[in-house]
């Protein structure tokens, strides 16, 4: 059911479209349930570190903002009890259904002390490894950064103010409506990878690390023997000047044990391996560029104008012969 939501958040997120039974369903709200309020956590995050904080509503607003561009306290409600649409009937679609939502994975934090570092090769360590611990990923905001007028009262849920609005059951109301992003959180094993290398020249640290993560995360679905999907990644907020910490988890809420046989070197190494296969050129796309051959998914639309597959290669090459030294 977590995962569900995860992808419900993505589809139905109010003013969203969607195709079923040949009908064209138009999201209206979220649902609200008796006497139960939804959760709602507070945020901010930064642009240029990645970095994500996340408070709850009794809870201190968490350290000193990384950099003066760190972005404004905005809020987010879970929708836990699912959406509505409005009262009239469906339509025949006539155009393909806009989505006004995106699936972008952030990393909050580990939920225990990490239980240890293994370095790899451990002749002369280039990778910093984390081993697997459960850690909170949550996804929230619309694609931009785009949040939505919630009504607290109806659960109605507009783009722009409309006051006063109407039910999903085309009553009218005065509610108060509140701009707030729709949010999903999931607890899941994660693996940090830390690479002992500053960022390559002429590339942008924030969206080298998103190359590098998307073909390891492919890398290690190859490796495992699993679906792409079963293997998900993020990047989050690290020291300056070198590659931001690449953040591995399982796509399943509570883990499958998954990411944490990358803990053994062995297993890196093919996973490495698979991610240079990912990114040699058999594709066909420019090494500027990149296409759904080698880094991009459906699950990182918003990441697909920065994502290189030449970087990439380049610098798995530079690995690889470390390891092959040891």
């Amino acid at each position: 059911m977590q995962r569900d939501l995860k992808m419900a958040v993505a589809e139905f997120a109010p003013t969203s479209q969607l195709v079923a039974n040949k009908q064209l369903w138009v999201s209206y709200g979220v649902k609200r349930v008796a006497e139960r309020e939804w959760d709602r956590s507070y945020y901010r995050r930064c642009l240029e570190h990645n970095r994500f904080d996340v408070w709850g509503p009794q809870e201190d607003l968490p350290g000193e903002p990384c950099c003066s561009k760190i972005g404004e306290e905005r809020e987010y409600v879970i929708p836990r009890f699912g959406f509505v649409t409005f009262k009239e009937k469906p339509k025949t679609p006539r155009a393909r259904p806009t989505r006004h939502f995106s699936t972008r994975p952030f990393f909050i934090g580990f939920r225990r002390d990490q239980q240890g570092v293994v370095l790899m090769p451990s002749e002369d360590p280039v990778i910093r490894v984390n081993k697997a611990c459960p850690g909170k990923i949550v996804v929230c905001e619309g694609r931009h950064g785009r949040m939505f007028y919630l009504c607290k009262k109806c659960g109605a849920g507009f783009q722009k103010v409309e006051q006063p609005h109407k039910t999903h059951l085309g009553e009218r109301c005065t509610g108060e409506l509140k701009k707030v992003a729709l949010g999903h959180e999931f607890v899941t094993d994660v693996l940090q990878i830390q690479f002992e290398y500053q960022t390559p020249g002429g590339v942008n640290d924030l969206w080298f690390a998103y190359s590098l993560a998307y073909a390891l995360a492919g890398g290690a679905a190859k490796v495992l023997e699993v679906l792409p999907g079963d293997v998900s990644t993020t990047v989050t907020h690290g020291n300056s000047g070198r590659i931001p910490p690449i953040i591995l988890y399982d796509n399943v809420p509570g883990g499958a044990g998954l990411v944490a046989c990358l803990e053994e070197e062995g297993n890196m190494r093919e996973c490495l391996t698979e991610a240079y296969q990912r990114v040699m050129g058999r594709c066909g796309c420019r090494e500027d560029e990149s296409c759904y051959g080698c880094l991009r998914s459906y699950a990182n639309q918003f990441a697909h104008h920065s994502l290189q597959r030449g970087p990439v290669k380049r610098f798995l090459e530079e690995v690889i012969r470390v390891f092959e030294e040891c």
